[in-house]
């Protein structure tokens, strides 16, 4: 039975245990959406502290239609939408293998969700035309032609992550980003080839893996996918293990699996996970995707004990563990474990870190609290 120090295999991938940082949205892009000097200590300090594979951050595959000043003071993205752009990775990815870790970047759209304020007046764009309650905006109906220039923006971003180092790709498929958007019969009510059954609404995904195929050969392709909207009329386990059957056939290496969107937020990151039960939350419908794919499981969602990983990996529920928020507070937490204490993470799940990067970059509230008041 495997326990999380175990080395894993995906594709050709060789990773060095079974626990992976999951993409976190850290605001730490510079004004031109390059990756920022914090942003490579973050990592670095992610790769020494013992973390097998490394997620980055949701990276966009287009520029946004707001221009940042110099100056500006405010949370940034990262962007990978020209190959000059994959040329500021190369340095961040050299280090990250020097101290032992694997990295992946994601790879990501934010389609109907995409804020207001970075349209520059714009309606953002989706596969129809059905109200983000979050922001109250009615999203434009993508056109076909649209279509395959998004199939190809993300199949060049996966190129130029791999022309930077990367390890592999991940695919954002989850929270109701634009892939989201297109499997999931809440968002998706179109009539054509990219809508409607199953098949076709997970036939984005499939040409996206099929065109950035024909760039990168056998690199890994990984996706994070949502196993439920957890929105009445949104995707659910059964159709998200239907959509993973067919993605995975079409090339999809590796699956990690979450769940919701913007407008069931708290089923995103769920709050208060003080107890080993509360953990794991997605487990069931791991479960219920290991039944209709081969290809090896990521499992995110409140994970925060040694015990509740070795059960999930010695039970089969899934092949490797992803955790975000633990890894904000205790970056080192890999290693601690590895070195014998194998107490819970200390993060207490209060949703901060996430809450307030809309405004300020990513960091744990309550340790730079606890510090403040030891330095008082």
């Amino acid at each position: 039975m495997p326990s999380m120090f175990d080395p894993i295999k995906i594709k050709n991938l060789n990773i060095r245990n079974r626990i992976a940082r999951s993409a976190t949205y850290e605001g730490m892009g510079n004004h031109r959406g390059e990756p920022s000097r914090h942003l490579a200590q973050l990592y670095n300090a992610l790769a020494e502290g013992g973390v097998g594979l490394i997620f980055t951050s949701a990276t966009m595959i287009e520029k946004f239609k707001l221009e940042l000043p110099p100056d500006a003071d405010m949370p940034y993205p990262t962007f990978i939408h020209t190959d000059e752009m994959a040329e500021f990775w190369k340095p961040i990815v050299k280090d990250v293998h020097a101290r032992g870790a694997a990295i992946a970047m994601q790879v990501v759209h934010a389609g109907r969700q995409e804020a207001p304020i970075v349209r520059d007046g714009e309606a953002p764009i989706a596969p129809s035309a059905v109200q983000e309650k979050t922001y109250g905006v009615v999203p434009r109906e993508i056109t076909l032609a649209e279509i395959k220039d998004m199939i190809e923006n993300f199949a060049q971003a996966v190129r130029r992550g791999k022309s930077a180092g990367f390890d592999a790709a991940q695919l954002h498929g989850g929270h109701g980003y634009l892939i989201s958007n297109f499997i999931s019969p809440y968002t998706n009510r179109r009539t054509d080839e990219y809508g409607g059954d199953t098949a076709r609404r997970a036939r984005f995904i499939v040409d996206i893996v099929r065109r950035a195929r024909e760039f990168v050969g056998d690199y890994p392709i990984m996706i994070k996918m949502n196993c439920d909207d957890f929105i009445p009329g949104g995707l659910d386990k059964d159709e998200a293990a239907r959509v993973a059957n067919i993605i995975t056939k079409a090339g999809i290496d590796c699956i990690e699996v979450t769940g919701g969107i913007y407008e069931s937020r708290e089923q995103m990151s769920r709050k208060g996970i003080n107890k080993e039960e509360k953990e794991a939350y997605l487990r069931p419908y791991a479960e219920a995707l290991r039944k209709a794919v081969g290809v090896p499981l990521i499992l995110v969602g409140g994970v925060r004990s040694p015990k509740v990983i070795d059960r999930i990996l010695s039970d089969g529920a899934a092949d490797m563990v992803s955790l975000s928020r633990p890894f904000i507070r205790e970056p080192h937490l890999v290693n601690r474990w590895k070195q014998g204490d194998l107490s819970k993470a200390t993060c207490i799940s209060c949703n901060q870190c996430g809450e307030n990067t809309f405004t300020q970059p990513m960091r744990c509230y309550v340790e730079e609290a606890l510090k403040a008041g030891k330095d008082s």
